[in-house]
């Protein structure tokens, strides 16, 4: 084969070659000799032989299994360095059965008030150290998400310990959790009770909600409406609890005021159209959530109506809305800090017991906040 050389192409000149022969001119000219062979991934192997140790010494210096002098560490680190080593944190969990300072937060849905939750467990646990991703779908989701495949996938990492936050899990979910114990996992479970063998920290939302409309009865008011997504499900707690409050005072909730009205401030404004058609109101209202009570509050104002004189309001969380509200609302707390905090403390002191102790289980329901928004008839 004729040589193709810098000044010439097939015998003809650059300038006057066909134009195929131009562009063929044009490629080998761009070819530039590859002067290096492509290297393989470098291996733990390959460090080890660079600093003179074995392969096991090597492991340990990036795991901090076992004590290995300064300088042999030293060593082995620059060694990797130069070549461009970094160890797999995935290898090195299965190595070690667990990943140190790796905890997981799982939450299947986030609202406003579990957003509030996992903001501070991610906080606490930070503070003291360690890596805390969150395993959610997020917010108001349409229909019952895949509990498996994210559950597994926060499994899959071998957390040393997981908080999950949720009152969804399936039969399945729960025998991953328990296999996940097995293992050595540490678990803390919180606001709904599961049937886990493991911490608990629990919010009592039937006793949270029958205190709210316990304190409209005690305040004089016979006429009370509940407002949640599905308020007239008694086999729910906040329904049952609104339920019992009534019937202490031989009350039966009444079915027009029993108000399934969606989600926060879309939900408040579907209840005041609700709330505003009806001949016969009711003279109290008890609301999940906040946001839903404050945008209330604001359409039956507009309306021409008067709180707490037309309508008394009692809210439920008691997050900024509520204290906001161009009326201030009475509410029940929910004590999100105090459960987080008591969750990362039972999670810690669980990662550091050799063997498997009492479980532990605590029980919040919240506190009522007396503001502006209830007409004491007493």
């Amino acid at each position: 084969m004729t040589a193709i050389s810098d000044k010439s192409t097939f015998g003809m000149s650059p300038d006057s070659a066909p134009l195929f022969v131009k562009l063929c001119y044009i490629f080998m000219s761009m070819r530039k000799p590859r002067s290096l062979p492509i290297s393989k991934t470098t291996t733990l192997a390959d460090v080890a032989r660079g600093a003179g140790v074995t392969k096991s010494t090597a492991s340990f210096a990036f795991s901090g299994k076992r004590k290995i002098s300064d300088a042999t560490k030293e060593r082995i680190f620059a060694v990797a360095k130069e070549l461009g080593y970094h160890p797999n944190p995935h290898a090195q969990r299965l190595g070690a059965g667990r990943a140190a300072k790796l905890v997981g937060l799982f939450a299947l849905t986030l609202d406003h008030m579990a957003w509030k939750t996992m903001s501070r467990l991610h906080h606490e646990l930070a503070e003291k150290g360690y890596e805390a991703p969150l395993y959610t779908y997020g917010y108001a989701l349409e229909g019952p998400p895949d509990h498996k495949s994210l559950l597994y996938g926060m499994c899959s990492q071998l957390p040393e310990g997981i908080i999950c936050n949720t009152a969804k899990l399936v039969a399945e979910d729960a025998l991953m959790l328990e296999e996940y114990q097995r293992k050595g996992g540490a678990l803390v479970c919180m606001h709904s009770e599961l049937p886990l063998d493991c911490d608990q920290v629990i919010f009592d939302r039937e006793e949270n909600t029958y205190l709210a409309a316990r304190y409209l009865l005690d305040a004089g008011h016979r006429d009370i409406g509940f407002c949640m997504f599905d308020a007239a499900d008694f086999s729910q707690p906040r329904s049952r609890g609104f339920a019992r409050a009534l019937c202490e005072f031989g009350i039966k909730p009444n079915p027009k005021w029993l108000f399934e009205a969606g989600h926060d401030e879309e939900g408040g404004a579907m209840l005041a159209e609700k709330f505003l058609n009806l001949k016969k109101r009711p003279s109290g209202m008890c609301i999940v959530n906040d946001m839903q009570a404050a945008t209330f509050v604001h359409k039956i104002l507009r309306a021409g109506l008067r709180v707490p004189q037309d309508v008394s309001i009692i809210s439920l969380d008691d997050m900024p809305a509520a204290r906001h509200c161009v009326v201030p609302l009475t509410a029940v707390t929910q004590p999100w800090t105090e459960m987080a905090d008591t969750a990362v403390r039972f999670l810690l002191e669980r990662m550091q017991l050799k063997e498997r102790s009492e479980l532990r289980k605590v029980v919040f329901s919240g506190k009522i906040i007396e503001r502006e928004s209830v007409l004491q008839h007493r």
